[in-house]
């Protein structure tokens, strides 16, 4: 089921369709509430977005990206619109077969779409950082970064 089939269900209205799949693209609070967890999301999938609210068995709180199986859940009136409220959930893990085949893929882009130029900045600041923090600034050479961002980012 995908977020577009699930704005087309009426408000309330169980579901129960042997389970579908949503990635977290935004994981906010989470709260406790007669004591069980409840964490408010932005799920996203390729037709769309939609707010959820999702109960937590335990102080585990979901993580930006993380994707879920959905067994239970329903649409609850929000306060721009239907959210999803989601009662029964467990999470994906993916063997190490399937991660380096979802690297190998990655090309321009790495995970989630954020651009290879950007990741690649990010790292050069923290090994930056790294060599300031151990005084040695000889080590301090372009080529000397690029290639341990380089290792970093594929691994050789």
């Amino acid at each position: 089921m995908t977020i577009n089939q699930l704005l087309q269900m009426p408000i309330g209205v169980e579901s129960r369709s042997g389970g579908f799949q949503l990635t977290v693209k935004v994981a906010r609070k989470t709260v406790e509430v007669d004591k069980k967890y409840l964490q408010w999301v932005i799920f996203m999938d390729s037709t769309g977005e939609i707010p959820g609210e999702v109960s937590l068995p335990k102080y585990i709180p979901l993580k930006k990206y993380q994707r879920i199986h959905i067994t239970v859940c329903w649409l609850q009136q929000g306060e721009k619109g239907k959210k999803l409220y989601v009662d029964q959930w467990y999470p994906i893990t993916i063997t190490e077969e399937e991660l380096c085949t979802q690297r190998a893929n990655f090309n321009d882009e790495f995970q989630y779409g954020e651009p290879l130029h950007i990741v690649k900045s990010k790292i050069r600041m923290h090994v930056v950082c790294a060599i300031l923090s151990t005084g040695n600034f000889e080590d301090l050479d372009k080529d000397f970064i690029n290639k341990w961002v380089d290792f970093i980012v594929t691994g050789k």
